[in-house]
């Protein structure tokens, strides 16, 4: 694959970088980057944070979400584990039912019906 070459502002410096990804992926990762650079700068507005530290706080803050994030969806993974084999069983289920009834219709279409023995309904009295 080739390299995607793209000059990205973050936190008011230029970078040029390049990467496998498209370059709007790029841009995309640059500018949530940069999202969160100035929202730390903000919240920390008067307070002499070096840009390492902005950096540092940035990289922290982005990999909290990233575990976060990563263990929402193994939680979501093992859910959606269950409720497939919790599916295939109510299938499975589905079709015994469907064969059990398939049987007792069988049943009493071959089953003729007579009239009980001391039946003395419909007798014109």
């Amino acid at each position: 694959m080739s390299k995607n070459k793209v000059e990205v502002i973050i936190g008011g410096t230029i970078y040029s970088l390049q990467g496998e990804e498209s370059q709007e992926h790029i841009q995309k990762v640059a500018r949530l980057i940069d999202s969160k650079v100035s929202s730390i700068q903000q919240a920390n507005r008067g307070t002499a944070l070096s840009t390492t530290k902005v950096y540092m706080l940035t990289a922290l803050n982005i990999t909290s979400e990233l575990i976060k994030t990563e263990e929402d969806l193994n939680a979501y993974s093992l859910e959606l584990e269950k409720c497939s084999a919790e599916n295939l069983a109510l299938k499975d289920r589905i079709k015994e039912l469907t064969l059990e009834l398939t049987k007792f219709k069988m049943q009493t279409q071959s089953t003729p019906i007579y009239p009980k023995k001391n039946d003395h309904t419909n007798r014109g009295r």
